[in-house]
């Protein structure tokens, strides 16, 4: 009897102790889940890592807490520097950053976001130098041997032309910060530019799925590296997606304009260039890219051999010459002749079927830019490429009295001519005009851009206080101007103020005025019971035409031409 109750009380102890062993287990995991190292959990992000992978945090810092603790407009101007940052428009970023750090010096995100714009910037002054030297150091010294520390070493080193010693801090500062976007990112750089392409897509990945998808940069160097892998369909579609997000990006616009020509759509390249010189003019890539037009093959094995413009020429001459002969009166099929001869350098033949269609028809578009391209001798061998693929569409398609695809805003509702009423709500605007077109700018005011070779359109719709549609402000940059040959000044002004007329019937010119300071405008206006609008130009400034249209009833009364330029410059 007594061994049986001995034997109960060891399988009850037994019981007792693998309940508090697991209890102990239990609570452990939570100490640790508590106190132990942190993790992230990512969301879906697409191209980013598997919704719900799960990162440690590390020792990188909490930016968005030290963001959410300072000052509402010290935030507001962080995230106007971070997105032009973003988009490449450094010098300004750093104005900002530098700026913030000057009234609060320890506020990490601002230090943390000038160091990092003056890494991206292609010159430092002096005196921007020993300001980053000034800040590297103040970091280094608040975080001794952590992550930030080590990215910040590594990129002094790749400065200073050791790409080993950089890499290899690279590569410590992500395993003591996991979650510090900008050395992941830099990593990724590193990986990519010593052709370990798996590894870095992983980085970018992880940077996607950290930042939520808000750097710019991690999709374009993932497009890149399947455009450098010749993974086509895997590039267009990173592509595609991102431009979705981030639809000025110059760089993902470049690829777009690569994937178009690899498939033969040259005029398309074309217009995405010409679109992306629009808004950045210096962007020497873009510039590049229009100049080699139609000489690109594929990256990646299987690449084939490009085609020479006068071969391609040629094959366009075979379909075209019987066509203008069978059809001598129609003029686009005999501009996209001319056109073709200028792409095979024949400028002689080209100039002989511009001349052509001039006699025809004086009001052709573009047929004073179409001859003055042939009387330029460019010193360079290439020639710039329109597309020919596109030129013998559209010719087929005259043949066949098609028109042009049609634009976003068709004649009617060029210039901001909106079909809305004055007063209207942003319900009954945005009931006719989709509000995916727009982008709010500040309270009251959206904005929408677009592009129609060779002139970028931005229109900027504002609604009072009360919410009723008021004016709109629209500004039109000719980005053909920038390849001028003659210097001579762009036909902008003259063509805009003719299709306005168009609209609204013929406006009075108010011919040159002297505003002072320098400020000449150049202006016509036209005026209702209802309505007011004015076009001008500056004088000097030949590519660009601003316009505004208001509700007559909302503007001051007694105001002269110069008193609109406040309002001709508001957006």
């Amino acid at each position: 009897m007594a061994k049986k109750t001995s034997g109960a009380q060891k399988a009850a102890y037994l019981f007792l102790a693998l309940c508090c062993g697991a209890l102990l287990a239990f609570a452990g995991w939570r100490v640790y889940g508590i106190y132990g190292p942190s993790k992230i959990t990512v969301s879906g992000v697409p191209y980013g890592l598997p919704a719900g992978t799960s990162i440690a945090r590390g020792d990188a810092p909490d930016m968005a807490n030290a963001m959410a603790k300072s000052p509402v407009q010290v935030q507001t101007e962080l995230r106007r520097a971070t997105e032009l940052f973003h988009s490449g428009v450094y010098n300004s970023a750093y104005d900002i950053f530098d700026g913030i750090v000057a009234l609060y010096p320890d506020l990490l995100p601002a230090v943390w976001g000038e160091v990092n714009t003056m890494f991206e910037m292609d010159q430092l002054s002096d005196n921007q130098r020993d300001r980053q030297a000034l800040l590297i150091g103040k970091l280094q010294g608040r975080f001794p041997g952590s992550g930030i520390a080590a990215y910040l070493d590594s990129r002094n080193f790749y400065t200073a032309g050791n790409e080993a010693a950089a890499m290899e801090l690279a590569r410590a500062a992500v395993e003591k910060a996991p979650s510090l976007v900008e050395a992941r990112l830099w990593f990724a750089q590193l990986l990519m530019n010593n052709s370990r392409s798996i590894q870095a897509s992983g980085e970018l990945r992880t940077v996607i799925s950290l930042s939520n998808g808000d750097v710019p940069k991690a999709y374009e160097l993932l497009a890149e590296i399947y455009h450098q892998n010749g993974e086509l369909d895997s590039c267009s579609a990173v592509v595609e997606y991102a431009l979705t997000q981030y639809p000025m990006n110059v760089r993902l616009l470049l690829l777009q304009g690569f994937l178009n020509e690899y498939q033969g759509h040259f005029d398309a390249a074309e217009k995405i260039y010409q679109r992306i010189l629009a808004f950045r003019p210096d962007f020497s890539q873009a510039r590049d890219a229009a100049a080699t037009l139609g000489e690109k093959t594929p990256p990646g094995p299987g690449a084939g051999i490009a085609m020479s413009p006068q071969d391609r020429a040629q094959t366009a001459y075979d379909i075209l010459e019987p066509l203008v002969e069978r059809y001598p009166e129609n003029l686009p099929l005999r501009e996209a002749l001319g056109r073709a001869y200028v792409k095979g350098r024949n400028f002689d033949l080209a100039r002989q079927q511009f001349q052509m269609i001039q006699k025809a028809d004086p009001e052709y578009p573009e047929i004073q830019q179409r001859l003055q391209d042939c009387n330029v001798v460019r010193v360079a061998p290439v020639v710039k490429n329109d597309g020919l693929t596109a030129n013998l569409n559209r010719a087929i398609d005259s043949l066949r009295g098609t028109n042009a695809p049609a634009t976003k805003h068709d004649f009617s509702t060029m210039l901001g001519h909106y079909l809305v009423r004055y007063g209207a709500t942003p319900k009954e605007f945005f009931k006719k005009y989709s509000i995916s077109n727009f982008r709010p700018v500040a309270k009251n005011v959206w904005q929408e851009s677009f592009y129609t070779a060779p002139y970028m359109h931005t229109y900027t719709v504002v609604f009072d206080s009360l919410n009723h549609f008021r004016e709109v402000h629209v500004v039109v940059f000719d980005s053909s101007s920038n390849s001028n040959h003659f210097g001579m000044a762009p036909e902008v002004y003259s063509r805009l103020l003719k299709q306005n007329s168009r609209i609204s019937g013929i406006g009075n010119s108010t011919g040159e005025t002297d505003c002072g300071d320098g400020l000449v405008l150049d202006a016509a206006v036209w005026e209702t019971q209802d309505n007011f609008e004015l076009m001008a130009r500056v004088v000097g400034k030949s590519a660009e035409v601003r316009m505004i249209r208001f509700d007559k009833s909302a503007l001051p009364p007694g105001l002269k031409l110069c008193d609109y330029t406040r309002y001709l410059n508001q957006y």
